[in-house]
């Protein structure tokens, strides 16, 4: 139990430092122009602050998560696709990004729509461009805050209170037909996070988003330096003498059952 308080009062803490990035953000709104500080950050971020955004905001859920359990059920041939996926960020901002910035600039265009419809003289094409990137960010929302509720149940699954306040849920949920089955713990761990996310981008705007960015993806990076020889050393420890390591690692993935592939055939009773 001491464990589990001790990861509830790390994450208070991580919340409050988002928050306190969101205040001050949204201390610049009021003295500089709204449109360009809110959504561009006034374009004085400086390229290693995007770079930082741009990793954490691509390598998030994905890889803490999506990419682990397919190298796991696939194995270490699905590295390839990741490999591949790390290319994309690379070219959209070494060959597109320069190129965007200069038209944005040149048209004063606040967003990616904006550029579209003012480069091509179309106000249709920037409309579809809106409705193509709400379509696809959405799947991409979806799995962030699936695996950011994943996470913080982890956490604190064993915390007092979240233990008590699920039970608490857990009954006010029981009868309702959209929420039947819906484990209580991750309907509190997706309320949580998704209304933290939600206050803190809504309040501080862009700077809000890429400085909470920079710190995350300082975050990510601290911590897969010190949980990845961690975890090979955990793994380690029942290995016979002179072996060990990443190899000996994934021979004892290799003895574990996948998830296994089936299907599901639906029959129409008849009304």
């Amino acid at each position: 139990m001491s464990e589990g308080n001790a990861a509830l009062y790390t994450f208070l803490v991580y919340i409050l430092v988002v928050f306190g990035l969101a205040w001050l953000a949204n201390k610049l709104l009021r003295e500089r122009s709204f449109l360009s500080e809110y959504f561009l950050g006034s374009r004085g971020l400086g390229v290693w602050a995007f770079a930082l955004t741009f990793a954490a905001t691509s390598a998030s859920g994905g890889s803490f998560t999506g990419f682990p359990s397919k190298i796991y059920t696939h194995g270490w041939i699905l590295g390839l696709w990741i490999g591949s996926y790390i290319v994309v960020p690379i070219c959209a901002m070494g060959l597109l990004g320069k190129r965007i910035n200069q038209v944005a600039r040149l048209s004063s265009s606040i967003t990616v729509p904006d550029i579209l419809r003012d480069r091509f003289r179309s106000t249709a094409f920037g409309l579809i461009a809106v409705a193509l990137i709400v379509f696809f960010m959405s799947f991409n929302l979806v799995a962030q805050f699936k695996s950011g509720s994943l996470i913080l149940k982890t956490l604190v699954l064993d915390v007092g209170v979240f233990q008590d306040a699920s039970t608490t849920v857990n009954g006010w949920i029981e009868g309702i037909g959209f929420l039947e089955g819906v484990d209580a713990g991750y309907l509190i761990c997706l309320l949580t996070f998704g209304i933290a996310v939600i206050i803190y981008t809504t309040y501080g705007g862009f700077h809000a988003v890429v400085w909470t960015d920079v710190m995350q993806g300082i975050v990510m990076v601290v911590g897969v330096l010190i949980m990845l020889p961690l975890a090979l050393m955990f793994v380690s420890k029942g290995a016979p003498e002179g072996t060990g390591g990443l190899e000996y690692a994934t021979r004892q993935m290799i003895e574990m059952v996948p998830p296994e592939e089936g299907t599901v055939t639906l029959r129409s009773t008849g009304v």
